[in-house]
């Protein structure tokens, strides 16, 4: 079960995903897989990276980026939750 804190990252965390999908922004869900489903490529993942950063005051270390890691909007807010849970610090 979801917390109120999870619930608000998650919908923040699509509407990020939203401003930086190439087709199909409407249809953004946690299931989304951003490269297939929002044409999200790599030049598009450094974008979609700093409005996170910026979104949640994180900072994605340069080792966890990578389309495994950041295949699908549920993995993403996974990853911001632990590190804005942690102060950024994950």
């Amino acid at each position: 079960m979801q917390t109120a804190y999870e619930n608000e990252i998650k919908e923040r965390v699509i509407e990020v995903v939203k401003r930086n999908s190439m087709f199909n922004a409407e249809n953004v869900s946690e299931s989304s897989n951003i490269r297939r489903d929002h044409g999200i490529d790599s030049i598009k993942m450094v974008e979609l990276v700093v409005d996170l950063e910026d979104e949640f005051d994180i900072e994605v270390d340069s080792c966890s980026l990578s389309f495994e890691n950041f295949s699908t909007v549920e993995l993403i807010i996974r990853y911001v939750i632990g590190k804005a849970g942690n102060g950024g610090e994950a």
